[in-house]
């Protein structure tokens, strides 16, 4: 139970809030429920295709690929590549978040990341269309025009205060500071069953790495990711008893 509470502590906290809430304003707990469920209808809807487009992106596109449009020495034309892929996405911009992170691990630059996502928030095509028959063409061309330049810029500047290896070597941190399970092992591979660790499947796998009988450095698929551009081997998971 200490675990679980440990592990999932946000989760934990809003089911105590609405608890909370229940027991003092009903009607305010029951509208809660409800946009909960509408959210989490939306989610279903809107993040299958992502999962399954970032999977795709995962093991058919070559690290090289990512790195050369998307890397640190993408230059201009990286910036412009990230603006166009972030206005033409579709979905809302939760979605936008695991797109991102798999671009991340096969070579996209912090810069490039925070473009990508910038740009799914505020200037998608098909918002410009609604946005400009409310408040003029004008109007939304001019905050295009201003907005586009100041994403690049925060591009910029937050990838020179935040570094590729920081992020990476937080994760690993977490990793390290987690009392890691077979399920919890398991959550962090890509589930695609290759066989390229030499097990039949990830389950077999994140056992063995339970076990001490392997390390996730062995997963293929994730080790090729991170490897792309930054020289940072996949941290190893320590396994609790």
């Amino acid at each position: 139970m200490k675990n679980f509470i440990k592990e999932n502590k946000l989760l934990v906290i809003t089911a105590v809030l609405y608890l909370v809430v229940f027991f003092f304003n009903p009607g305010l707990f029951n509208n809660a429920v409800k946009m909960t469920g509408k959210f989490l209808l939306e989610m279903i809807e809107v993040m299958p295709p992502i999962l399954l487009l970032s999977a795709l992106i995962t093991v058919w596109v070559p690290s090289e690929v990512i790195t050369k449009n998307f890397g640190k020495e993408s230059g201009i034309k990286g910036k412009l590549i990230s603006v166009f892929i972030g206005s033409v996405s579709a979905g809302p911009i939760y979605a936008a978040f695991p797109m991102a992170l798999t671009l991340f691990y096969k070579g996209a630059s912090v810069s490039n990341i925070v473009i990508i996502i910038s740009a799914w928030a505020v200037v998608k095509v098909p918002m410009f269309m609604i946005e400009s028959s409310f408040l003029g063409l004008k109007f939304a061309a001019i905050r295009y025009l201003l907005t586009v330049p100041a994403i690049v810029a925060l591009g910029y500047l937050m990838d020179k205060l935040v570094k590729r290896e920081d992020i990476l070597k937080e994760q690993s941190q977490i990793e390290k500071e987690t009392n890691l399970t077979e399920k919890h092992i398991l959550r962090k591979l890509p589930r695609f069953d290759c066989g390229g660790c030499g097990y039949k499947d990830c389950a077999s796998f994140a056992k063995a790495v339970y076990a001490g009988e392997a390390t996730i450095s062995e997963c293929v698929i994730k080790s090729k990711n991170r490897e792309s551009e930054t020289g940072v081997q996949e941290p190893l998971l320590e396994t609790g008893d």
